[in-house]
């Protein structure tokens, strides 16, 4: 059953893993995080939705598990249900980081890439903390601006 977190986004999205469904994981939002990810769709994905049109996020949500066997950050917002990734089919990830940065209020705005080439902006909000940091994935870590 599809439970509604916004307008256009719903709890399955947010708890979504690939990784989680390759491995049999379990990667269950927890009540304690549910606030973040209703703000980030709120305040950023629906406007985004709005915009460019319907998306889904590749990744939101990611336990603690998950979040180490991607190699995210050991203090990643996506473990507190705050940070999305997402690259949108027919649009440019910079216009689409440019965007964000024009016209919403966020914590990060990250143009990110994995070994394998893929490309998506990730993108997170938390209340008290949207200090609108803009950074870009480099080999050694992260450079400050889109690049």
């Amino acid at each position: 059953m599809k439970i509604n977190l916004s307008k256009n986004f719903s709890v399955q999205e947010v708890q979504h893993s690939d990784y989680a469904i390759k491995y049999d994981l379990e990667n269950t939002l927890p009540a304690k995080y549910y606030k973040n990810a209703l703000m980030l769709a709120s305040y950023v994905l629906e406007p985004i939705r709005l915009q460019f049109g319907a998306f889904s996020p590749q990744s939101w949500y990611r336990c603690e598990e998950i979040n180490k066997a991607v190699g995210g950050s050991p203090t990643s917002d996506h473990m507190i249900g705050c940070a999305a990734d997402i690259s949108i089919k027919g649009v440019d990830d910079i216009a689409l980081a440019r965007w964000i940065i024009s016209n919403l209020t966020f914590k990060q705005v990250i143009n990110d890439y994995d070994k394998y080439g893929n490309r998506w902006i990730h993108v997170s909000y938390l209340e008290g903390d949207n200090r609108g940091q803009v950074l870009h994935k480099t080999r050694d870590g992260y450079g400050i601006g889109l690049a």
